[in-house]
């Protein structure tokens, strides 16, 4: 099994990479949050690799960090959810944000993931909040499943701005978790904009 690789990274999408190893050109799956860390095209990379395997086919999953890759082992032993689903997953939230709405067993949150409707939302908490760890949950960042949500629309309001994942995290890393239990999302959002 393909662990990690490391290599020129010769083609990037929001989904999918082609990385360079030896002469070999390996395509490898990921998420937008992946491919906003990347390099520039040229420059080498390295991914920790989930290699999917079925009957009739052979697929590289990659990303950027091991707690994204676990999370992704986990969503994925779900009956119902696909690589697709698990990866877009982490197009809406990250890592500690999806862990805190599982575990806090908000079934709306979990719906705004594409492909995932009612039933699929309730069979996720209930196949997964055994599996992620309470020391997890108390170590995430927000306080509260409505602290969350208001990031949750600060975070889609500056990626329809224009900023990239990367750049939102920082912003959001800067913002007191504290603060916004008395603010408005618009105040939040004005928070954000002056910490860009």
């Amino acid at each position: 099994m393909i662990a990690r690789i490391c290599g020129k990274l010769i083609e990037k999408h929001p989904t999918r990479v082609i990385i360079d190893i030896s002469g070999v050109g390996f395509e490898v799956l990921i998420s937008s949050r992946t491919y906003e860390k990347l390099p520039a095209i040229g420059n080498v990379t390295s991914l920790n690799i989930y290699t999917h395997i079925r009957e009739d086919e052979i697929r590289l999953i990659g990303f950027d960090s091991e707690e994204e890759k676990d999370l992704f082992l986990k969503l994925i032993s779900v009956s119902g959810i696909s690589v697709k689903i698990a990866l877009s997953s982490f197009s809406i939230y990250s890592v500690d944000e999806l862990t805190r709405i599982i575990l806090s067993k908000d079934v709306d949150f979990i719906r705004r993931i594409p492909g995932v409707g009612k039933k699929l939302a309730e069979r996720m908490i209930v196949e997964l909040k055994d599996k992620l760890e309470e020391s997890e949950f108390d170590n995430l960042k927000t306080t509260g499943i409505f602290e969350n949500e208001k990031i949750s629309e600060v975070r889609q309001a500056l990626k329809a701005l224009g900023y990239n994942v990367r750049e939102i995290d920082k912003v959001i890393e800067k913002i007191n978790a504290e603060d916004l239990k008395n603010m408005r999302t618009e105040e939040i959002l004005k928070l954000a904009l002056k910490e860009v």
